[in-house]
Parts: structure tokens; C-alpha cells; sequence
């Protein structure tokens, strides 16, 4: 019987894949077969990714808010595509009462504006995919719990982030007939950089925290006692990027240590 969380025969491109999630779950995906292309804001990461992979994995510098950049990338690649892992993105801390708007355009771009234009590049790939014989092509979009619940100073985050799991539904909703499934995962905090854009937040004074500091308090909140890593969350992505979730789609899964049961 073919192990169906095998991921042999399929194509993976994985955005933000130079470290943290991204590289975690390529990494993740290539040890289950699958033939990887990983991309990144920083090609030098990317390129690290991909050679750590080896094989037939390529790297691809890619800024995911341009359409241009998604564009060449699906143009380098050619032919069908399996699954699509939208994971780059980008977290701003800054009191609401102080961020310009600005703060979310800039996010709104990176984290959702990303994710409507990878998607929809996607789609002749992964038809393709399922014409060829896939039983189904995967969409798995990163959100985060912060698009479920409030967080200070990540007002602008939060948005974005509740934006991609509306986006996801309605996308799966539209999809499903297709073959093309489409879903999300929540990560809680996770002790990962999520690049220079981060502001590091403040206290009631406006000091800023140090950020050794803000994992601790982050940590006191989970029920399991420690934040997540990168490898808590890669393989729920490889699981739901599989034909062992063949009929799943336009679904929520959180991975937070218990954050959000309360």
C-alpha cells in the first residue's frame, strides 16, 4: 500500500524558506521525497536552504509582495506544480496608537497581498498537477494565532494575519471542485527571527523590551511552558501538503502549545 504521507513525485515551492518555518519545512518536505524550490527575500538563504536539501532543490531570490518577482519565479521553475507553502512573512510591534499606516500597508503586502498573487499564479501549475495524475494539489498559507486573538502593539499583524484565513476559506471554497485544496495553519509564538522589519515592543513607558525579555513573558503564557520551533510546525505543514489529507481543505489547524485553549 503507497504510504500516503509520501511526498515522492511532487514539486514544492516553499516562500521564506531561508530559515525558521520555511526552511524547517523544506527541509521537512525533501526527507519525505519531494523535489523542492525554495525562495526567499535573501537569496544567499535560500540558497543555503537549497543546498543543505541538495538533489534537484533550486533557490530563488523572491520578494512575494511583486507580482513581477512571483511571475519569474513560476517562469523558472516550468511545468506542473504540487504544492505551494505560503510562509514568508513579516511581524511589525508597534502600539496602535503610534503606527502609521504605513506599519500595515507594508505588512498587508507582505503577509496577504503575497498570498493572493501566489495563489493565483499557482493555479495553471497545479491543474496541471492533477491533470497529470496527482490526486490533489496543496495550498497551505501560514497565518498565525494572533489572527485569532488580540495581541498589544500587533494590531496591524493581527489584521493581516485573520485576513489570510478568510482569504484561505474562500479560496478553498472556489477550489475544491478542482482538486486544489487550500488550508492554514496557526502557529503561536515561535522563537524564530521574522526578519529586520521587527520592532521590538515596549513597556507602559514606551521603553523598548528587550527581546530576551519578550520571549520569556511569550513563554509564561503557553501551557506547555516554551515557545515554538520551527520543527513543531513544519510537520503539520508536510502533513497537510500530502495525499494523506486528500480531503482536507479550506481548514484551520493550530499549533501553540495551548496559547489559544483558554
Amino acid at each position: 500500500m503507497t504510504n500516503p504521507f509520501c511526498l515522492a513525485g511532487k514539486r514544492a515551492l516553499v516562500t521564506g524558506a531561508g530559515s525558521g518555518i520555511g526552511r524547517a519545512t523544506a527541509l521537512q518536505m525533501a526527507e519525505l521525497g519531494a523535489e523542492l524550490i525554495v525562495t526567499d527575500i535573501d537569496a544567499d538563504t535560500a540558497a543555503e536552504t537549497a543546498a543543505t536539501i541538495g538533489g534537484s532543490a533550486s533557490a530563488h531570490a523572491h520578494d512575494v509582495s511583486k507580482a513581477e518577482d512571483w511571475a519569474r519565479v513560476y517562469h523558472a521553475t516550468g511545468g506542473a506544480l504540487d504544492i505551494l507553502v505560503n510562509n514568508a512573512g513579516v511581524m511589525m510591534s508597534k502600539p496602535f496608537r503610534e503606527a502609521p499606516i504605513a506599519n500595515l500597508h507594508r505588512q498587508q503586502a507582505i503577509n496577504v497581498d503575497s498570498l493572493y498573487l501566489g495563489m493565483q499564479g499557482a493555479l495553471p501549475l497545479m491543474r496541471a498537477a492533477v491533470a497529470a495524475g496527482g490526486e490533489t494539489a496543496s495550498i497551505v498559507n501560514i497565518s498565525s494565532v494572533y489572527g485569532m486573538v488580540g495581541g498589544a502593539q500587533f494590531a496591524a499583524y493581527s489584521a493581516t494575519k485573520g485576513a489570510v484565513r478568510g482569504l484561505s476559506r474562500a479560496v478553498a471554497f472556489e477550489l475544491a471542485k478542482e482538486g486544489i485544496r487550500v488550508n492554514t495553519v496557526l502557529p503561536g509564538p515561535v522563537g524564530t527571527n521574522l526578519g529586520a522589519d521587527w520592532d521590538a515592543p515596549t513597556d507602559a513607558d514606551g521603553n523598548p523590551i528587550p527581546p530576551e525579555a519578550a520571549l520569556a513573558a511569550w513563554s509564561s503564557l503557553i501551557p506547555m511552558g516554551r515557545l515554538g520551533e520551527p520543527r513543531d510546525i513544519a510537520p503539520l505543514v508536510a502533513f497537510l501538503a500530502s495525499d494523506a489529507a486528500r480531503f482536507i481543505t479550506g481548514a484551520e489547524f493550530v499549533a501553540d502549545g495551548g496559547y489559544t485553549a483558554a
